[in-house]
């Protein structure tokens, strides 16, 4: 993704809201729908194109135990709360 460690936990925050979780310097884990999804980033970086740098950072989902339409509704709120649009 390109977004900052920093800019990532503030993009994420709304998303929790309720649901019980823990946030860790590399992540977060959330209680969801009778199971969890662990949340895990890499190490923060940049892309270069041109003179133009970017951040980035892997981000890595793993679900465990969740029914999938919990997942695919909490998926859904990650991609909406992430999108990131020109105008």
């Amino acid at each position: 993704m390109a977004i900052t460690h920093a800019d990532f936990f503030r993009t994420l925050r709304p998303l929790l809201q309720d649901l019980p979780h823990e946030l860790t310097a590399d992540g977060a884990q959330i209680e969801l729908g009778g199971g969890r999804v662990e949340i895990r980033l890499g190490a923060q970086g940049h892309r270069a194109l041109g003179n133009f740098r970017l951040p980035r950072t892997l981000v890595e989902l793993r679900f465990d135990g969740c029914p999938q339409h919990v997942i695919d509704d909490f998926i859904a709120g990650f991609d909406r709360r992430f999108r990131r649009g020109g105008g």
